[in-house]
């Protein structure tokens, strides 16, 4: 079978303080984008194997869709059923746009389907939780507001679709390394995330410029000079919002239309070395089902 596995972005995020287990609180709006690699996911006799169009992935267990299957496998006593996992790479590495946490949440939902589980979303969501902050989100998409280190998801009915464009300079950036690097003084609060709910609920796009914040970006910012030129062009473009999603370095601007959106892209690739990546995307719709 072949899965869709989306990007993400974050439209708000809020650091609200460290916690006893060494990861962070956080209050974050999310939603996803039609951005997306492709999952070939088959049976084999035994083992886990993956592959990926992009080298510089791996494919041991430091690939979350390679330990997504060792986790349902040995969760449910499967012994060594094995699976092929080959992951056709769209979605720039370590961009801040949950390329890895997205392969997860496909591999969850494919395996399922393949070795006939029968789990339910309750099930899908605990070990989603067990692999990463952002899987229990990317199992479904949409619009959400997750809370606790991100595994807490409350999905919203977002009214309408909006489109964006993605810069993605050539970095690799860690999301340990920047909530490392996160001031408790530079962060504001969270409450905002309320009002960002209430603009996407009622689908006002003129006001959703307005609200997006990254309690990450500073510190990013400041180590990488590339994130302000990536700011730049999109400002310069006429683009509203403009924020970087996660822990970077991906950044997004509001377009007002796909359209425009198409036409900004297409221009920035003309003003951007070839390592820099520009993407026109849209609002991805969450997935109810399950493949």
């Amino acid at each position: 079978m072949t899965l869709h596995s989306f990007a993400k972005i974050n439209l708000s995020i809020h650091l609200l303080g460290k916690r006893p287990d060494g990861y962070h609180e956080i209050v974050t709006l999310m939603e996803t984008v039609n951005l997306a690699d492709d999952l070939e996911i088959t049976g084999q006799e035994a083992g886990t194997t993956v592959t990926c169009s992009d080298p510089s992935v791996p494919t041991d267990g430091r690939n979350l869709a390679h330990r997504a299957a060792v986790l349902v496998r040995d969760r449910y006593g499967l012994g060594d059923r094995g699976v092929r996992i080959h992951i056709e790479k769209r979605i720039p590495v370590t961009a801040g746009l949950a390329g890895g946490s997205g392969n997860a949440a496909a591999t969850l939902h494919g395996l399922n389907a393949l070795w006939s589980l029968g789990l339910r979303k309750e099930d899908l969501m605990g070990l989603a939780g067990e692999l990463g902050s952002d899987v229990p989100f990317c199992l479904y998409g949409g619009v959400a507001v997750a809370t606790g280190r991100g595994e807490r998801v409350a999905w919203l009915d977002a009214a309408g679709s909006r489109s964006y464009v993605l810069v993605c300079p050539p970095l690799a950036v860690t999301s340990g390394w920047a909530y490392s690097r996160w001031k408790m003084e530079l962060t504001k609060d969270g409450s905002c995330i309320n009002l960002i709910s209430s603009v996407m609920q009622a689908g006002d796009t003129g006001r959703l410029a307005s609200c997006l914040h990254n309690d990450l970006e500073p510190a990013v910012r400041a180590a990488y000079p590339e994130i302000d030129r990536a700011k730049g062009l999109l400002a310069d473009a006429g683009m509203e919002g403009v924020l970087m999603s996660g822990s970077g370095p991906a950044v997004f601007g509001l377009a007002p239309d796909r359209t425009a959106a198409e036409r900004i892209a297409s221009d920035l690739r003309g003003r951007v070395e070839p390592s820099w990546r520009v993407f026109a995307v849209s609002s991805s719709p969450r997935r109810n089902a399950a493949v």
